[in-house]
């Protein structure tokens, strides 16, 4: 592994690695090691690590927008106009370039000189207010499961969704971006790689922005959202205070709530955490309370806590999320907690004394 050289202008670096991972290269465990060893050594690496890719992208619509085109076109008509016209050269003069051209003229070549000579050094500055290019949709649709019910879908782009129970997606593609909204319930996104179309997912007033990667978000009922990143590197930022993005990679989760400070995320087994996927839930120390409710979102039970400290107790194992019977005989026999039937309902207690 190359050793991290703290001196190094971080914005070049930044540059450099932003290239890398939008080159759709085959996965490479030791560059993905350099990266995330940089990613560490600094916390302003990530910051502008995610202003490259966030230019890059803006880069990546200016080039291939209509308005663009439009642009360089008007200018090359101006100028064409202006070198036709009658400009005095004399020996020992200097000349102008734009001495022809009037004020409009002069700010659209100037835009255009701007446009051509952005660079990876400006990845500290957001291109605030600049044009955005018109979408031409292509791709309109919406897909949805119902309790206990899991699919597997290959998008028009030949990403891969998978969705848990519950859910619903609503995927709008365009020719600039990959947009798809997550309005209730969980699912497992399988990006293919295509730069100039970043894959954005929306959900629980945050963007989480995928850079050739695999990740999963979880919108859940009290208004929060799971976003676990089991391959690559994801961007997620708040669309409701917006802040500086957090850079996730390979097995981070961060649980987000609109308006309030990202935070740190934690480091889990992403494997673990999309167990789902293959008809596992699987708890390592989890509130019973939150364990509860994921059975919940697989089946029509209905759990009461007859006192708080049982909702805390944390539980660990492995089940069937639609057998919802054996978890709670399993909870019978492991105590401290006691298990009431009623006809209509369940009420856990404790057994402590």
């Amino acid at each position: 592994m190359m050793p991290v050289d703290p001196t190094s202008d971080i914005h070049h670096d930044a540059a450099g690695w932003a290239i890398w991972l939008q080159a759709g290269a085959p996965f490479d465990p030791g560059r993905q090691s350099e990266l995330l060893a940089w990613l560490d050594a600094d916390p302003r690496h990530g910051d502008a690590l995610s202003a490259c890719l966030d230019l890059d992208a803006a880069l990546d619509q200016m080039r291939t927008g209509s308005w663009a085109e439009g642009l360089i076109a008007e200018v090359e008509a101006e100028l064409e106009e202006a070198e036709g016209g009658s400009v005095p050269r004399h020996a020992g003069s200097v000349v102008r370039p734009f001495a022809g051209l009037g004020w409009r003229s002069v700010a659209l070549a100037a835009s255009v000189l701007l446009f051509l000579a952005v660079t990876p050094f400006l990845v500290g500055s957001f291109l605030v207010g600049a044009p955005t290019p018109p979408a031409e949709q292509v791709v309109a649709e919406a897909f949805s499961t119902g309790r206990g019910e899991m699919q597997t879908r290959v998008l028009a782009d030949g990403s891969t969704v998978t969705l848990n129970t519950a859910s619903r997606i609503e995927v709008s593609f365009s020719d600039y971006e990959r947009r798809i909204a997550l309005p209730q319930g969980e699912a497992l996104f399988e990006v293919t790689h295509d730069p100039s179309r970043p894959f954005i997912v929306a959900a629980g007033g945050y963007e989480v922005r995928a850079i050739g990667t695999a990740f999963n978000v979880y919108t859940r009922d009290d208004g929060r959202t799971m976003v676990t990143v089991v391959e690559g590197i994801v961007q997620a930022h708040d669309t409701v205070a917006p802040a500086s993005p957090a850079l996730l990679h390979a097995g981070d989760q961060v649980e987000l709530a609109p308006g309030t400070p990202l935070p740190a995320p934690l480091r889990v087994d992403a494997d673990l955490a999309v167990a789902w996927r293959s008809g596992r839930l699987v708890f390592d120390g989890r509130r019973l309370a939150d364990v509860v409710d994921e059975f919940r979102r697989y089946g029509d039970i209905t759990v009461e806590f007859a006192d708080a400290d049982v909702a805390e107790i944390a539980v660990s194992g492995v089940f069937d999320p639609r057998d919802s019977e054996a978890f709670f005989a399993a909870l019978d026999r492991m105590g401290p907690v006691g298990i009431e039937r009623g006809a209509d309902r369940i009420q856990l207690y404790s057994t402590n004394e």
